[in-house]
């Protein structure tokens, strides 16, 4: 019976039992949970069946004894002793099937060990074959060598013998025809004769043995034994147990949520179980300019295990990494590189540059970064909300620029992240934008080169003091012949609200006109500006509300010292007040086919204050509803 078999019984008497008790609990019990019986003379029905149990002898027993085997035991009722046991059990089902989960987890460990050692001895054995395959190949190539010299010895040797046996040869042939031609002449009976021809063999034979003849073999007999120098074999065999150099290791890629503006977390991983002593770290930050990166040395770093956090980094860069493997027998080949990147930085709102309005906002930021990044995401609640819990972002953000959409008369704080592949930025210093009104700053690169714009940012002054041309710098976006300065309202098509405060002798202008309006033009004498002028006559206070050059015949007995303007795109209009008595001025009715801009202009020395996110009065929006 395998486990499995084991573990269904155990499971089904587990289930059975569990029903059992639910069914014996829905039950009333109709005995005591126990009756100690005493020592009494009770009579009872000898065919009547039990009707308790014996808890000290495990035995069926009657409630009422007629003997005293029982006595002063546990009695209990059938129902609570069925209870009792199923229970017990119930629990030594549960305790046997914990024993067997216990025992097939460590079947299943044990089947891995197993795998494990099969794979450690195949990789094991194909390290041994390879070992004495390189050995025995060794010591193959060592005996053809030496067979060559052997051989080429024995050539070297015979060819010397063969050479001496040639010249015994002819020696032999030279000694044998002397000799039969002195015998010739030893037979000879001519004495003339024999005289006459005797003398020159005597001479010869005489020389012959003056000749020196190498009677000695010139080579020797023994062969030269082998080189015996075995270092390299011996080295081969002393290596068949050390371990393998490790194989090159396989560089992970970044994962989410694994680095910081100026740390990273690299992994990596083996193919193999190779065994490794430790492991070093490569990097190199990589630049737009290949030059700077040839030239950078790359950093190591030397861990055991396969990840590592790299600190002090830069943020929002990147960096290729690269790893090897060392043991006790050598160095892996490198990994291929894998390139990571830091987060960015946060962003930082330019707060003095942000503009807002009833329904919005316009949030601008510096992005805090060197290197260029993926989007940024901008975030946002309600002030005063519990914990300041975001409710609302905007992803993918591709400029450092957002108009978000707002609830009326509320108050928000947000926040920018910077993006990019290896995550989000930490939050921006949160900025606070009320939507109570419009509210804009003066853009300073359009004004005029002899207006003042003070630090607060709402005031402009045209000094006494006139700037000589040589001082003046103008640019293509500063106004070149009026002194005026331009708003940066707010790009939502809706209604806006401003107040501008003037003295009783400045002479102004106030109104709106295109971003794009001619800057070596007046404001209200030209098609793409409206504006109300002041001019100051020793006489009386003469007010004009010019468009394109013509001014509309308005007539103003009360001097206002405080203007209201009020613009809607949805009705075309612009109109003023004066505020201090709530007094209409004066509406251009017209069709903006561009955004405009709120602008502002000293005809002569002066000072003009311009009121910003105050609410629309009410009188204002009454008569414009």
């Amino acid at each position: 019976m395998d486990l499995s078999e084991i573990r269904g019984r155990l499971q089904v008497i587990t289930e059975e039992i569990t029903a059992s008790e639910e069914e014996e609990e829905n039950e009333e019990a109709e005995e005591d949970e126990f009756v100690m019986v005493k020592n009494r003379n009770l009579s009872s029905d000898p065919g009547e069946p039990p009707d308790a149990w014996c808890s000290d002898c495990r035995v069926p027993t009657h409630s009422k004894p007629r003997e005293h085997t029982h006595t002063q035991h546990r009695v209990v009722s059938l129902s609570n002793a069925t209870q009792e046991i199923k229970s017990e059990l119930s629990k030594c089902s549960s305790s046997l099937a914990e024993k067997i989960t216990q025992m097939d987890n460590f079947i299943s460990n044990l089947e891995e060990i197993f795998i494990t050692v099969e794979e450690n001895f195949g990789r094991q054995e194909q390290n041994l074959e390879q070992h004495y395959n390189d050995v025995l190949q060794s010591l193959s190539q060592r005996f053809k060598e030496n067979s060559a010299a052997l051989l080429d010895e024995k050539k070297l040797k015979l060819e010397t013998l063969y050479g001496q046996l040639l010249n015994c040869g002819d020696v032999l042939t030279a000694s044998k025809e002397l000799i039969e031609h002195a015998q010739e002449l030893h037979r000879c009976d001519d004495k003339h004769t024999f005289l006459q021809t005797v003398i020159p063999v005597i001479k010869r034979m005489e020389e012959f043995p003056q000749d020196e003849l190498e009677l000695k073999v010139g080579v020797s007999l023994d062969f030269a034994p082998p080189s015996s120098d075995l270092t390299e074999v011996k080295h081969m065999m002393d290596s068949i147990n050390a371990l393998p150099a490790p194989s090159a290791p396989v560089m992970n890629p970044q994962v989410a949520i694994s680095a910081s503006p100026s740390s990273l977390r690299v992994c990596w991983s083996l193919f193999s179980d190779d065994t490794v002593d430790f492991y070093e770290l490569y990097r190199r930050q990589i630049f737009e300019d290949i030059n700077i990166e040839t030239m950078q040395d790359a950093s190591v770093l030397r861990v055991k295990e396969t990840h590592c956090v790299v600190k002090d980094l830069i943020p929002n860069s990147q960096y290729e990494f690269w790893v090897t493997a060392t043991n006790t027998t050598g160095i892996s080949p490198a990994s291929e590189k894998a390139v990571y990147m830091t987060v960015p930085s946060p962003p930082v709102i330019k707060e003095h540059e942000c503009v807002s309005c009833l329904e919005a906002a316009l949030i601008r930021w510096d992005s805090g970064n060197t290197n260029p990044v993926e989007s940024y995401t901008l975030e946002l609640c309600e002030d005063g909300e519990t914990d300041n819990a975001v409710t609302e972002s905007i992803v993918a953000i591709p400029t450092c620029e957002c108009v978000v959409q707002l609830q009326p008369w509320k108050r928000y704080i947000i926040a920018v992240r910077a993006v990019n592949i290896a995550g989000a930025s930490e939050k921006s210093q949160p900025i606070k934008i009320s939507t109570t009104g419009t509210f804009f700053h003066l853009l300073k690169e359009t004004a005029h080169p002899s207006l003042c714009v003070l630090d607060d940012g709402f005031t402009i002054i045209y000094p006494d003091k006139d700037l000589s041309l040589s001082d003046m710098v103008f640019s293509d976006t500063t106004f070149n012949s009026c002194v005026a300065v331009l708003g940066d309202l707010i790009p939502v098509r809706g209604r806006h609200y401003w107040e501008v405060e003037i003295d009783d002798w400045t002479e102004y202008r106030v109104g709106v006109a295109y971003e794009d309006t001619q800057r070596s033009s007046y404001l209200g004498a030209n098609a793409t500006s409206w504006c109300m002028r002041h001019i100051r006559t020793p006489s009386r206070h003469k007010y004009e509300f010019l468009h394109n050059g013509w001014s509309a015949d308005v007539r103003i007995t009360v001097q206002p010292l405080c203007i209201g303007v009020f613009l809607d795109y949805d009705s075309g209009t612009l109109s003023f007040y004066n505020t201090h008595l709530q007094q209409h001025l004066h509406t251009f009715r017209c069709c903006f086919t561009q955004n405009v801009l709120p602008c502002f202009a000293l005809d002569k020395p002066g000072t003009l204050r311009i009121h910003t996110g105050v609410p629309t009065p009410s009188y204002i929006t009454h008569t414009q509803a």
